[in-house]
C-alpha cells in the first residue's frame, strides 16, 4: 500500500528535480525549488529583521519565538531543498572547484552551516554571553543569506 524506506524518499527527492527541471516561476534558469527557496529565504530574512527589532525593545521572549522559527524553517530548506541540490551537483562542482561559483558555493556551504549550527545551540542557551553570540550569529547569518543570494544570481540569472 505505502512504500515507506530511504530508498523511496531519494526517489521522490529526485523527482521533484527531474520533473522541476526547468520549470522555475521568477523567470530565470533556476527550477521551481531553487525559486521557492529563493523566496523563503527572503521571508526568513524579513523574520530575522523583525526578531533583531523585537531584541532592540528588550522583549526578549518574542525575540526568541521569531529566531527559533527562523533557524527551524531554515533548517527544513538545507535538509530538503540545499543538501539534495548539492548532493546532485556535486560532480559539477569538482570539476569546476576553483570557478567563482564553486567558491560562492563552498563558502556558502560552510558559513552557512556553521550559521544554523550555532543558531540551534543560542536556541538552547548553551553559552555565557548570549548577547555576544547573537551578534555573531546576525553577522554570519546576513553574510551567509548575501553567499545565498550570490549563488542564485550567479548560476540562474
Amino acid at each position: 500500500m505505502f512504500e515507506l524506506g530511504l530508498e523511496t524518499l531519494k526517489k521522490k527527492v529526485i523527482s521533484l528535480f527531474v520533473v522541476a527541471s526547468d520549470m522555475g516561476f521568477l523567470g530565470t534558469r533556476a527550477i521551481w525549488l531553487s525559486d521557492l527557496n529563493l523566496l523563503l529565504q527572503i521571508a526568513i530574512l524579513a523574520i530575522l529583521i523583525i526578531g533583531i527589532n523585537f531584541a532592540k525593545k528588550k522583549n526578549f521572549v518574542v525575540h526568541g519565538r521569531i529566531l527559533t522559527l527562523a533557524v527551524i524553517l531554515n533548517a527544513i530548506l538545507i535538509l530538503f531543498i540545499m543538501i539534495p541540490s548539492l548532493i546532485g551537483g556535486f560532480g559539477f562542482f569538482l570539476t569546476e572547484l576553483y570557478s567563482v561559483g564553486a567558491l560562492i558555493i563552498l563558502g556558502h556551504a560552510i558559513l552557512g552551516s556553521i550559521t544554523e549550527v550555532l543558531g540551534a545551540i543560542l536556541i538552547f542557551r548553551k553559552f555565557g554571553n548570549v548577547k555576544r553570540w547573537m551578534r555573531i550569529e546576525a553577522s554570519l547569518w546576513f553574510i551567509s543569506i548575501f553567499l545565498g543570494f550570490s549563488f542564485y544570481i550567479y548560476y540562474y540569472v
